[in-house]
């Protein structure tokens, strides 16, 4: 008897990730590899002010979040923070890195580095904004 049920969200999605690989390696013949995980955390003396957020695997690299509190916006510390994913990316052996964004967010910002859209999606993730994916080849 088939049956769907809650299962614990980290072992599901490792359990999903073994399955998707193993079938990778049957009809691609590519061998799945681990991924890499890349964090930093900004601070001014003791106090977090933002960091970002970056997994690597494959040929790609995917920055998941990069955020600064507000009063640090336009310092320089957000650039400081892509540099450091980008070098962690290359040394990686990424070929590209992904993001997304909103339109209210960092869109001129990524592409002020180089990154270029590729897509968007409009009244996500709520009406009245758009989503946007950008990607940069490295």
């Amino acid at each position: 008897m088939i049956t769907i049920k809650p299962f614990n969200h980290d072992q599901n999605e490792a359990n999903l990730i073994q399955l998707l690989s193993k079938h990778q390696e049957e009809l691609k013949q590519v061998p799945a590899e681990k991924n890499q995980t890349f964090s930093l955390a900004i601070y001014d003396n003791q106090s977090y002010i933002g960091g970002i957020t970056a997994n690597k695997w494959m040929n790609a690299t995917h920055i998941s979040l990069l955020a600064l509190k507000n009063h640090y916006h336009g310092c320089g510390y957000g650039s400081q923070l892509l540099k450091q994913a980008e070098e962690f990316a290359i040394e990686a052996g990424s070929k590209l890195i992904t993001v997304h964004t909103q339109d209210y967010q960092a869109k001129s910002f990524y592409e002020k580095f180089g990154y270029h859209v590729f897509g968007k999606l409009v009244d996500t993730p709520f009406k009245g904004t758009t989503k946007y994916y950008l990607v940069k080849r490295i």
